[in-house]
């Protein structure tokens, strides 16, 4: 088989019945899937939502629209909930399983998302199922992912999973949304995501979800740019995990990039929080953009916000828009005051570069001719 490592992410609507409850033969289908991947030798990161909607259904809680603290509350409860049904059925297969709740914080800083990552592969390498979910019990919304799609495609980045499938209420992208236009078609095969394709994704089409196609071809964006393939399939789909393992066409499959970033710069690019903008020149960005260039002193032109030194940072070109993002060297308030040193004219010792090219990444856009559908 092409892979060896999948994140497979199960969204709410896939565990939830209709009476809001989680339906237990969704979850066994679940496990039935991950069960047939790894005979296969094929190791498996399942990715579950479902924990607020199922503390909702347990506390007898029918409204729409809950505060945070409730919201909290329903993830306490329906968090134990979800992990003693997948404990339960997956030891039936003899599988152990671990837990994993996350918030940003932990992706957002280096040195928690390398602990993140070194517990998956140690839990991988003894044949554990990791179930990762967002901690909504103490999550923010500085520190909310607010989607589990784009969690899922951030842990396919740190446990260097070569497929992610996000299984969904809908069987792929379609040219338009399927439940309300007869003329959609499915696209099969997407080569790239270019802003057509962004466009074709919705909002939300679960009334218990989160997440719509809009979240799931950002999921997409930031796993195919690491070169990671992203499926999206039917939940109810037969053995679908294993016939995507052996090719079969099902959904809509993204290809990741033949020249896929680094983990180092997926991490910076998708994982890491910005802490500040550095504004620069036509001729810094020329050099960025085309020369493979490290940014210099000279092509700065102003900086907004505080950072410090080994912060990552956002660089905008004369246009006032965003060509990329990196890790500085120099803290802000060291910066401003060499900049301003040089504005006024004053001899400026040599700096070594600001932002190296290899801490460095330019954003990436494909034109609509270079998707295959």
């Amino acid at each position: 088989m092409k892979y060896r490592r999948v994140v497979l992410k199960v969204g709410s609507s896939s565990l939830i019945d209709g009476q809001g409850y989680l339906h237990q033969a969704s979850l066994e289908h679940i496990v039935a899937l991950v069960k047939e991947s790894l005979d296969e030798g094929i190791s498996v990161v399942v990715v579950s939502s479902g924990a607020v909607a199922a503390g909702k259904a347990q506390l007898g809680w029918s409204r729409k629209v809950l505060t945070m603290p409730e919201k909290q509350a329903a993830a306490a409860v329906g968090q134990g909930l979800l992990m003693h049904n997948y404990q339960q059925l997956f030891s039936q297969q003899h599988i152990n399983v671990a837990q994993l709740l996350l918030t940003k914080a932990e992706v957002e800083h280096r040195d928690r998302f390398t602990h993140m990552r070194n517990t998956v592969e140690v839990l991988l390498r003894h044949h554990i199922v990791p179930i990762v979910n967002e901690n909504d019990t103490v999550a923010v919304d500085e520190i909310r992912f607010g989607d589990n799609d784009s969690l899922a495609a951030l842990v396919a980045l740190a446990t260097e999973a070569d497929l992610l499938v996000i299984l969904s209420d809908i069987d792929g992208l379609y040219t338009a949304n399927p439940r309300t236009d007869s003329q959609a078609k499915r696209i099969d095969r997407v080569e790239k995501i270019t802003e057509l394709i962004e466009h074709m994704a919705g909002g939300s089409g679960s009334a218990v979800g989160t997440g719509g196609m809009k979240t799931k071809i950002t999921a997409a964006k930031i796993a195919t740019q690491a070169g990671i393939d992203v499926v999206i399939a039917h939940h109810q789909e037969p053995s679908s995990l294993r016939r995507i393992l052996q090719g079969e066409r099902l959904g809509t499959l993204f290809l990741g990039q033949n020249e896929p970033i680094s983990a180092k710069k997926s991490w910076i690019s998708f994982g890491s929080k910005a802490h500040g903008q550095i504004y620069v020149d036509r001729g810094a960005a020329e050099a960025l953009r085309h020369q493979a260039a490290s940014l210099l002193l000279p092509g700065i032109v102003r900086l907004e916000g505080e950072f410090k030194e080994g912060d990552t940072v956002e660089l905008y070109d004369d246009r006032d828009e965003v060509i990329g993002r990196g890790i500085t060297n120099l803290a802000s308030n060291d910066l401003k005051m060499v900049l301003a040193k040089k504005q006024a004219g004053e001899d400026v010792m040599p700096l070594p570069a600001i932002i190296h090219r290899n801490y460095l990444v330019l954003e990436r856009k494909a034109a609509d001719d270079d998707v295959i559908v």
